[in-house]
């Protein structure tokens, strides 16, 4: 798990990144270490220079029989899931496409720190039953889609790279299903029938890391910000995506800049990007550089805050964190219940600065009495999360990993 003061892997990657972006041209996938060793090795149609693709790049994978195919000889399979409500799914979607349910299989409440937090990242389990049940394997490129906000997608984006997935294996398409029929398509009621997998994330771990470094726990976010507020991180950014707060009645951690996440889209379009550089250009306002060193995301549940984490991560390949509890686990640790360590409204100690700024009612979060008696905020293990999840990564899967490491035909940037 990445700590910003205590872990030199991310600093390193964040740094490989921006050299990355130099040498593989600016708007490809920089790399990282959660990816394929080799990506160019098997990818071959299905590598794009983003992770961003527009409808008519589906609509070729498409017709090359590509969606949920079942030859065993593809290094190229495409499996489109479209991010939303059963009803949602009901209505019309892409042909071939699967429901990804964001109303049960979207977040988890889990314990982490001292207290237990809703809109957490889901389990390994959770989401390997969504993965086989839809065909998925060592072999697919997934795609996302929504019907509704463009964030429903980047979440699951967001959670895929956090459970190992490379980045040349997961796109989101411009525009949503909206993009794909305002670009001459259809969508349709009727489900697919796939042949399931035996795939597990477990699978991951033969070829591409865990990606806990990608994700920031309560305990993380807490010395993130007593760091920048002592000064020995001035570089580092924050991002706080909710839009709309009021800067002092709404409250907002201390050194989180107000941004909103709509603000990267299109106007009058809920799931279409604005042009690259003009994302970089608002990005800039906030002091948002290809140069940051790390820049943490947030909102109220880890939501919103994936647009701007797959911006970063999957369009401009520079270092990003979201912080999974956001908002809504941060105010709750400003209960007078919550040990000091903990304690969202103090001071960061040696200082006069407070971890949060403005008023706000905190929320009354479900205690766990020997997390709160014991655990410090640089305990291991009370980042009881991603201890779990990175435990049953490793824990052994059942397929082969791709030969070579992964990726596909041809060189230079891409996803």
């Amino acid at each position: 798990m990445l700590q910003i003061l205590a872990t030199r892997r991310r600093m390193l990657a964040g740094m490989i990144a921006v050299l990355a972006i130099g040498s593989l041209g600016i708007w490809g996938c920089a790399d990282h270490p959660t990816e394929y060793d080799n990506p160019a090795d098997d990818i071959v149609t299905t590598k794009t220079p983003t992770a961003l693709i527009e409808a008519a790049t589906l609509a070729e994978w498409i017709d090359e029989g590509r969606l949920n195919s079942t030859d065993p000889n593809s290094r190229d399979k495409v499996v489109v899931f479209l991010v939303g409500t059963p009803a949602t799914y009901n209505t019309g979607h892409i042909a071939g496409a699967q429901l990804w349910n964001s109303s049960a299989e979207y977040s988890q409440t889990r314990l982490e720190g001292v207290a237990a937090s809703g809109s957490m990242v889901i389990t390994g389990p959770v989401l390997d039953t969504i993965l086989s049940r839809s065909g998925v394997d060592q072999y697919t490129t997934i795609v996302l889609t929504t019907a509704d906000d463009f964030n429903k997608a980047t979440r699951a984006w967001w959670m895929l790279r956090y459970w190992g997935f490379p980045k040349e294996r997961i796109k989101i398409l411009q525009g949503g299903d909206a993009g794909w029929v305002a670009a001459g398509n259809t969508l349709v009621p009727e489900a697919p029938t796939v042949t399931p997998s035996e795939f597990s994330v477990r699978d991951l771990a033969a070829y591409s890391e865990f990606g806990g470094d990608f994700r920031t726990s309560i305990g993380e976010a807490i010395r993130a910000v007593d760091a920048i507020n002592s000064g020995t991180t001035p570089d580092v950014k924050w991002l706080d995506v909710r839009g709309g707060v009021d800067p002092v009645a709404g409250g907002r951690i201390q050194v989180a800049q107000l941004d909103s996440w709509n603000a990267y889209y299109v106007a009058g379009t809920t799931a279409t990007l604005k042009p690259v550089d003009e994302m970089v250009a608002h990005l800039a306002t906030f002091g948002v550089t290809e140069a940051t060193p790390l820049t943490y995301v947030n909102c109220q549940g880890g939501v919103k805050c994936s647009v701007p984490f797959f911006i970063l991560d999957g369009i401009l390949g520079w270092p990003v964190q979201s912080y999974n509890g956001s908002w809504g686990q941060w105010s709750a640790y400003g209960n007078d219940s919550v040990a000091d360590a903990w304690e969202t409204d103090l001071n960061t100690p040696g200082t006069t600065t407070s971890r949060s700024f403005g008023t706000w009612t905190p929320g009354t979060p479900t205690i766990d009495p020997v997390s709160n008696a014991a655990y410090g905020i640089a305990d291991p293990r009370a980042n009881q999360i991603e201890n779990e999840d990175e435990a049953y990564f490793s824990s052994g899967g059942t397929t082969t990993p791709p030969p070579g490491g992964g990726g596909g035909g041809g060189g230079g940037s891409g996803c």
